[in-house]
């Protein structure tokens, strides 16, 4: 059968094995078993050897990935892996990760290509992406816990707007506004999700009465087994929400964005199932916690 090759862009990830490259060895090849599907990951030498923080801030094409054995049947479902895995390497490195085309049959002239939009970043990833068996084992263990939850919780979305938090020279009350509305997504989802019931506009307790923002935030953390103080973040988003302006110093807007994306970090990685280390967002990714 032959083999469908893919192109992606924006994934600055490590490899985890080596192949080689003219008269020399790299390391820039991760195999990844997804859905019983294998992906052949490799990356670029600029990527695998290079210093990435220099592709920051540019759409670059990063990445080949050959899949072996595809029958035509299979080509739209093989698609649908390699997007999943897109997404979970986006969130994994906090960079925008694109198919933008694939050939098939591989060497053939039937190839697709599309245009896409997003450019690579370098900026307090969500793990050692530079570590190729720390990305291997990220992505085939959260990998069916994705395909659970995506549709009901959104995950694309949710991917999605951390990395719209994070662009570059957007003042604070904009990507603090961006959490909050993940926030609030990521609330209504839950609650869809529970199936809790939503009347006039809002969701409702047994009893008739309204789940407000902080208490449906609360009981949503702690079935993951998380349970932070919200009330800070609660008066902020009112604060802005309700004025489009803060009346907080900037470290204070900064450290509270910090503390969001602190949260939502660990959340999305609980909810995906995740077992190891990953870095923190307020230590600038320099230190590291353990679920």
């Amino acid at each position: 059968m032959p083999d469908l090759r893919a192109y992606v862009a924006n994934c600055l990830i490590g490899g985890h094995t080596i192949s080689q490259n003219g008269t020399s060895w790299i390391r820039d090849t991760v195999e990844f078993n997804c859905g019983g599907q294998s992906i052949l990951w490799k990356q670029k030498p600029i990527v695998a050897t290079g210093n990435v923080s220099e592709l920051a801030g540019q759409f670059c094409e990063t990445s080949e990935i050959l899949v072996k054995d595809v029958t035509p049947n299979d080509v739209p479902k093989i698609l649908v892996v390699i997007e999943r895995v897109c997404w979970l390497l986006s969130f994994a490195g906090l960079s925008r990760v694109l198919c933008f085309g694939h050939d098939y049959p591989d060497g053939s002239i039937h190839q697709v290509r599309h245009t896409v939009f997003g450019v690579a970043d370098f900026f307090r990833p969500t793990l050692q992406i530079r570590d190729g068996e720390v990305i291997k084992s990220f992505v085939e263990q959260t990998y069916p816990n994705f395909v659970q939850v995506e549709n009901s919780r959104k995950l694309s979305v949710v991917i999605d707007y951390l990395l719209q938090a994070e662009r570059q020279n957007q003042p604070t009350e904009c990507k603090l506004i961006f959490a909050f509305v993940l926030l609030e997504n990521l609330k209504h989802t839950y609650a869809r999700a529970k199936q809790i019931k939503y009347v006039k506009g809002n969701f409702r307790k047994p009893n008739g009465k309204v789940y407000y923002f902080k208490e449906l935030l609360e009981i949503m953390f702690e079935e993951v087994s998380m349970h932070p103080d919200l009330q800070s973040v609660k008066n902020l988003r009112n604060e802005i929400i309700h004025s489009g302006l803060s009346q907080e110093p900037y470290h204070q807007q900064a450290a509270m964005y910090e503390n969001i994306q602190d949260l939502l970090r660990e959340y999305i990685l609980r909810l995906l199932g995740f077992h190891g280390t990953y870095l923190v967002y307020s230590s600038a990714s320099n230190a590291q916690a353990s679920l």
